[in-house]
């Protein structure tokens, strides 16, 4: 599920869909059924940087989940001055103890930055662990303007690609206890320090909620979940972020609560903080509502 990525959430919206979408899916599997979950949410931080998400998922047949989404999400005008639209469509099947996804998303501003991105994952998985192996190739597209020398202006488009490679899973400690992990490493193209506007579109990083569209080397993160009766769930994530501009480091801890609100409705509420080698990423917060449908 790395869409919630692309539109600013980070994992622990992502440990609060997979739960769901895994039950639904072994549901489905047991009684030849399908079912669908619409997630509506939105996050917002101190320094005025929000994201808005829309995400439908629905199972097709017993062992195939189709995800659609949609998303918005701003940065304001003394950070990377972006407002970038996201949309994704991704494939989830899954054989017995096998499973494959597949993602195709474009998210950006078409004055400032835009990315294409597709991805694929195969997953193992068992009653007690998933692990899974992912590649991601992401074509970038940074629109700039160049002042000839007669005094005129030109509009340019500078091009570069990258190539994702990751590893996830999660493995059960206990009776309610579940861990979760995930690496990526970035490799691209060309030096970035030679792209131009690259310096302001590093700004992406200051905030926690444009972090995963901004240029990284890798990310590293674990996090802890604890299960609560039969629907609520405590998590608690750290992560590790580091830029591929200027070698800055970002830490980010996070905890958020899932709850039924309804028979068939779930809300999370989401916080966390976030600091860097040069300055503080500060507060953020947000809400998710799950409804489950049969």
């Amino acid at each position: 599920m790395r869409f919630l990525r692309a539109l600013g959430w980070p994992f622990v919206a992502m440990a609060a869909l997979a739960p769901a979408v895994s039950h639904a899916q072994t549901a489905a599997v047991d009684d030849g059924s399908a079912g669908w979950v619409l997630g509506l949410g939105a996050q917002a931080d101190e320094h005025d940087a929000s994201s808005l998400l829309g995400t439908f998922q629905v199972g097709v047949g017993a062992r195939t989940w189709l995800t659609f989404v949609v998303g918005q999400s701003e940065s304001p005008s003394d950070f990377a001055d972006i407002e970038a639209n996201a949309l994704v469509v991704g494939l989830d099947h899954r054989f017995d103890k096998v499973g494959f996804t597949l993602e195709a998303e474009r998210w950006g501003d078409s004055g400032a930055l835009e990315t294409a991105d597709f991805s694929g994952t195969v997953y193992f998985e068992r009653e007690r662990w998933h692990l899974g192996f992912g590649y991601e190739k992401r074509d970038i597209e940074i629109p700039f303007t160049v002042t000839g020398p007669l005094g005129g202006t030109f509009h340019r488009t500078a091009e570069l690609s990258a190539d994702g490679y990751s590893v996830n899973g999660n493995v059960a400690l206990a009776q309610r206890w579940r861990m979760y992990f995930g690496l990526t490493e970035y490799d691209y193209e060309r030096n970035l320090a030679v792209v131009p506007r690259i310096a302001s579109l590093n700004m992406l990083s200051m905030s926690t909620l444009t972090l995963a569209n901004s240029f990284l080397d890798h990310d590293r993160w674990l996090a802890v979940e604890r299960a609560f009766g039969q629907a609520t769930l405590l998590n608690v994530r750290a992560a590790t972020d580091n830029s591929a501009l200027d070698a800055s480091q970002l830490d980010t801890l996070e905890a958020a609560v899932l709850f039924p609100i309804g028979r068939r409705i779930d809300l999370e509420v989401s916080i966390g903080s976030g600091r860097s080698d040069f300055f503080d990423a500060g507060l953020y917060g947000g809400l998710l509502f799950l409804i489950y449908g049969r």
